[in-house]
């Protein structure tokens, strides 16, 4: 167990008890708790893990966009904003609101494929710096490709498989290549 574990059992996230994904998170994010200023989660649920990243992210402000009006909130840190991953202007208006310096982006929304690659391709591009951008709950590998096809070669991509036993335990991660 490590501290990203813990929190999100603290919190009831299932990025730990169902997709195993805290363990993945920690090692890529460890280096980066105290350096990380800006996150941005695609779909709020009940704002479990949008306590864990604020918890361990010390620094950072936790933005999220959420479809559905019952769950925009804001506390401390945490501002969750409007906004329907699968329609443009709402995503141009989410990142207006925010700025485009974020550090890192979870796509934890709709989980349907094609708001996923939409949502990543509409963002990813106008991201400035350094940034990893991850969808979660990816059910179709071929995602990857069509990620590939629409952003092209200026990124680097990555699946990752948590538990095998079931098909939506995959994450994609996206990064701009180092020019």
């Amino acid at each position: 167990m490590n501290d990203l574990d813990n929190l999100a059992i603290k919190y009831g996230t299932d990025k730990f008890s169902k997709h195993r994904y805290t363990a993945f998170y920690y090692e890529l994010l460890k280096d980066k708790q105290d350096s990380f200023k800006k996150i941005l989660e695609i779909g709020a649920g009940e704002g479990q893990s949008l306590r864990m990243w604020r918890d361990f992210f010390p620094n950072a402000m936790i933005y999220c966009g959420e479809i559905e009006d019952g769950r925009i909130f804001e506390d401390g840190r945490i501002k969750v904003i409007k906004c329907d991953q699968s329609k443009s202007d709402d995503v141009q208006l989410l990142l207006n609101k925010i700025g485009t310096d974020i550090d890192f982006v979870v796509d934890d929304g709709s989980h349907i494929p094609g708001d996923q690659v939409f949502t990543c391709c509409e963002i990813a591009p106008k991201l400035v710096g350094d940034f990893i951008y991850i969808i979660e709950d990816v059910s179709k590998e071929e995602i990857l490709d069509m990620l590939k096809e629409k952003l092209g070669s200026d990124y680097d991509y990555q699946m990752v498989v948590t538990r095998r036993w079931t098909s939506d335990n995959r994450l994609i991660i996206v990064r701009r290549k180092n020019v």
